[in-house]
């Protein structure tokens, strides 16, 4: 289905959606500390993460062991994929673009009983189409704002999948499991009624590894130095300020995360679905 992505009439929301997203010290400091025990170890992915546990709607909780994010999959090693396999992973969601798959492939997720959905928040394709008088992004947040509108087509299918029976637990991931899964993690999180300082922490959270996937690649593969060179400067991390913008421009272009949903061809049902999936009584 072809999905129309356009941006809502900020007068539209003025007088009943947030202009600020306010995040106290305490709240954030939290945040941070609900989240150390987040991480899968892995041999091979560094940011293997699992989203439970979270608050959400009506005071309930995500479910524990049912959505997991991650950064490069291809690279699990042979203990890790017996790691995935006692876990119950059914579905991972590949949200790396099509050159990148054809370049990496998936390595021994292809082994497992894993069903891997590849959708892809990038086209290659158009990289090279701009308009006139384009201007690239100069912030993470304006890169995120785009994502938000250009991945729509991904992510409303990536929900769907999501929503799916039998799917779950499911991962999904990206190469550095930042950007593209981070802004993901977002749209689910919000979408479940977790608040703003839970998600932005969730997101900073990858600051802890960063330099390390960031020293992995450059090993691997030296000319990435050059494309970061001609990346915004706080892209190459992952800071807490750079999801507060988001948040404060999600709340202006859409109104709210339900809306954001709407505009991308998500059902209000949808929506119903993913939440009676997902939280519970804690």
């Amino acid at each position: 289905m072809l999905v129309t992505v356009f941006v809502p009439r900020l007068m539209a929301y003025l007088f009943w959606c947030p202009a600020k997203v306010s995040l106290s010290t305490q709240s954030y400091t939290e945040g941070q500390h609900k989240m150390n025990s987040r991480r899968v170890a892995l041999e091979g992915p560094l940011n293997f993460r699992d989203l439970g546990g979270y608050v959400g709607l009506d005071g309930e909780t995500i479910r524990w062991q049912q959505i997991y994010r991650s950064d490069s999959l291809h690279r699990l090693t042979s203990a890790d994929a017996s790691q995935l396999a006692q876990m119950g992973v059914k579905t991972a969601i590949d949200f790396r673009a099509d050159d990148e798959l054809d370049r990496i492939g998936i390595g021994p997720l292809g082994e497992l009983e894993i069903d891997h959905v590849h959708l892809p928040t990038v086209d290659r394709a158009m990289d090279t189409v701009r308009p006139e008088g384009y201007e690239p992004p100069s912030t993470a947040a304006e890169v995120y704002r785009g994502m938000l509108q250009h991945g729509a087509r991904a992510y409303a299918a990536a929900l769907r999948t999501l929503i799916a029976p039998d799917t779950s637990p499911a991962v999904y991931f990206c190469m550095a499991g930042k950007d593209r899964t981070g802004i993901f993690s977002a749209v689910v999180l919000g979408l479940l009624g977790v608040s703003d300082s839970d998600i932005v922490a969730d997101y900073a959270l990858t600051q802890e590894v960063v330099e390390a996937i960031h020293d992995r690649r450059r090993t691997e593969s030296p000319s990435v130095e050059d494309l970061w060179g001609k990346l915004p400067e706080d892209l190459l991390g992952a800071h807490a300020s750079a999801m507060v913008t988001t948040l404060e421009n999600l709340y202006l272009d859409y109104g709210s995360w339900v809306s954001y949903a709407t505009n991308i061809g998500i059902e209000e049902s949808e929506v119903t679905a993913l939440r009676a999936k997902f939280l519970e009584l804690s």
